[in-house]
């Protein structure tokens, strides 16, 4: 047996996360603009802020849903790309922070999957 197969999803698992990621995506772009065009002082911009929470909680369902359909090869990496995604971005937060640079926290969130999608292939490449 190949570690192909603990290493990455099977193909309808990878249309899932893709679809619920997308989904999510285009909830947030959307209800972003909407605040920006009212304006975030509007009575409505909370509400309405939280219109990508459930669509936000599916893309995590389809994500574990697809991790815990993998072997324990494929568990332990997604386990470990967290661990690591969560040490970078602390590292990246606290830079940030103690060089005082001015960041909007609407933009900083952008880093969090992406450090994740990062330690996932370095892990999976580990594992290879």
């Amino acid at each position: 047996m190949g570690t192909e197969s603990a290493i990455a999803f099977t193909t309808g698992r990878s249309y899932r996360v893709l679809v619920a990621a997308a989904v999510w995506l285009i909830v947030y772009l959307a209800v972003r603009y909407a605040v920006d065009s009212v304006g975030p002082s509007h009575p409505w911009a909370p509400v309405v802020a939280c219109v990508p929470v459930p669509a936000f909680y599916w893309f995590i369902w389809v994500v574990q849903r697809a991790v815990a359909g993998t072997d324990e090869l494929g568990r332990r990496i997604h386990l470990e790309a967290l661990a690591a995604a969560f040490a970078a971005a602390m590292l990246v937060l606290m830079t940030l922070g103690l060089l005082n640079i001015p960041v909007p926290l609407r933009n900083v969130w952008i880093l969090l999957p992406a450090l994740y999608g990062i330690s996932v292939a370095v892990v999976s490449w580990r594992y290879r």
